[in-house]
């Protein structure tokens, strides 16, 4: 009897209930209770309208219209394991440098 006893394998019919699975129902009633404070109701509608404004201006669409065609044309032409030299190339151009620059100074302005 100095040898443990082994169990058969069991088939599981549910998912375990996990740690992180009872944090983050939590975490969501704990959103839900502060959203009712006006406080944070009136920065959640002020941050909505802001970013609004922001996603409507042209220098934003710009960026945002090159960049979906970059990530267009990358995923066309290019593995995911030859993209990873391409983020500093990317970082590195001319033409993205100065729209970001714009960008940042139109969002400034706003």
């Amino acid at each position: 009897l100095s040898q443990p006893i082994k169990m058969p394998p069991v088939e599981q019919n549910t998912v375990p209930f996990t740690v992180s699975a009872a944090k983050s129902l939590s975490e969501l009633k704990t959103v839900g209770k502060a959203r009712e404070l006006p406080v944070v109701s009136d920065l959640e509608k002020m941050t909505t309208t802001f970013a609004n404004q922001i996603s409507e201006n042209a220098h934003v669409q710009s960026a945002k219209q090159m960049v979906e065609d970059g990530m267009k044309s990358i995923v066309e032409t290019e593995t995911f394991n030859n993209i990873q030299g391409k983020v500093q190339e990317l970082n590195e151009n001319p033409r993205v440098q100065q729209t970001l620059t714009t960008v940042k100074s139109a969002v400034g302005q706003l």
